[in-house]
């Protein structure tokens, strides 16, 4: 009996050994743990009841020529519609005959704040709100019932600086906008994220540019001055002042008459190279003489 209790006992250790190798695994060292995964502080999108994007000017862009020409695209989403109120609107600041905006709230987006660090004194300097701008205001409901509301603004006169850096501030509030942006925010209502975005406006390059200096010197523009007298010969580039026919000496050949000049004339040349007038005008008329 004891014989067999101690071959039962050896056949359950080779199994315990056995299934222990099988397993692969190694008892000696701890079991792996799963790693812990960080958890983000920040969202990709803000937490705002309103989200406000930039879509123009990209960052660090060169926008316009000469000061003219950029262009500002916003866009604002809000899961409560009743939270970003606007109404569609065509106009503003619009090349002539339409009369130019003046930077303020705008009525057709009135909770629109926008400002630009280079923004002249003549139109209220860097904090004043240039919602007022933006020509196209354009609200739409999405089929999730979300509001989506573009406003874009393109300036025509360079009234914000050439050849500069430049830095969009926007940002939407509830209720109506400021026509100064104030230097904080802590009195105002925000409802959005602030969108910043810095850029270049363009210097006047290009054709532009060489079709400038012409423009600012009409009396380099004209033709030069010349005064012609019946039967005198006037030569292209040059003033030239002649006698009057009457004081031609006929000479013995027939049909023709030789012009002296006057000891008054005088002859000024052109700043291109030209043809000195000659000294003599000789003209045929024919059957007349």
């Amino acid at each position: 009996m004891s014989g067999m209790l101690r071959r039962l006992g050896l056949a359950g250790l080779a199994a315990v050994i056995l299934a222990s190798c099988s397993s692969g695994k190694d008892t000696s060292s701890p079991e792996p743990t799963t790693p812990v995964l960080e958890t983000p502080t920040t969202t990709p999108l803000p937490t705002t009841p309103v989200v406000a994007r930039a879509l123009a000017p990209e960052r660090g862009s060169v926008q316009g020529v000469g000061g003219r020409g950029m262009v500002v695209v916003l866009d604002f989403t809000a899961r409560d519609a009743s939270a970003l109120a606007a109404e569609f609107r065509i106009g503003g600041a619009l090349p002539p005959p339409a009369a130019p905006a003046k930077p303020g709230r705008n009525p057709a987006f009135p909770g629109l704040v926008v400002g630009l660090s280079t923004t002249g004194t003549s139109l209220g300097g860097p904090t004043a709100n240039l919602a007022n701008l933006f020509q196209i205001v354009s609200p739409s409901r999405q089929l999730d019932g979300s509001m989506h509301v573009s406003a874009v603004w393109a300036n025509s006169q360079a009234d914000f600086g050439s050849d500069v850096d430049a830095t969009l501030v926007a940002y939407a509030v509830a209720g109506t906008a400021p026509d100064v942006i104030p230097p904080s925010q802590a009195n105002i209502d925000v409802i959005s994220n602030t969108v910043e975005v810095a850029f270049r406006i363009s210097s006047m390059t290009g054709p532009a540019a060489a079709a400038a200096p012409a423009a600012a010197d009409p009396a380099a523009a004209a033709p030069p001055a010349t005064t012609s007298v019946p039967g005198a010969t006037t030569v292209r580039g040059a003033t030239t002042t002649s006698v009057r026919p009457a004081e031609a000496t006929p000479t013995t050949r027939p049909g023709t008459s030789t012009v002296a000049p006057a000891p008054a004339s005088t002859t000024t040349r052109a700043p291109a190279p030209t043809l000195a007038p000659a000294t003599t005008t000789t003209t045929k008329f024919l059957g007349l003489f």
